[in-house]
């Protein structure tokens, strides 16, 4: 089975870039980023923002730094 779930730590260019395609694909996104403003985006697309890196590694086993 395919896991679809992937963290991404920073959501400057191109990690909202990279969050972008990966929701596109299907794909459960958690980010976070040291600003609000990113992870907000991040979530109006549909994405999962999270407060912490520990969140993102407790809930994914892909992560893109």
């Amino acid at each position: 089975m395919e896991n679809k779930t992937v963290g991404v730590i920073g959501l400057g260019i191109m990690g909202s870039a990279i969050t972008s395609n990966l929701l596109a694909a299907g794909f459960n996104v958690f980010g976070r980023d040291v600003l609000a403003e990113p992870i907000e985006n991040l979530t109006s697309k549909g994405g999962i923002g999270v407060s912490s890196a520990r969140e993102i590694l407790e809930k994914t086993s892909t992560i893109i730094t």
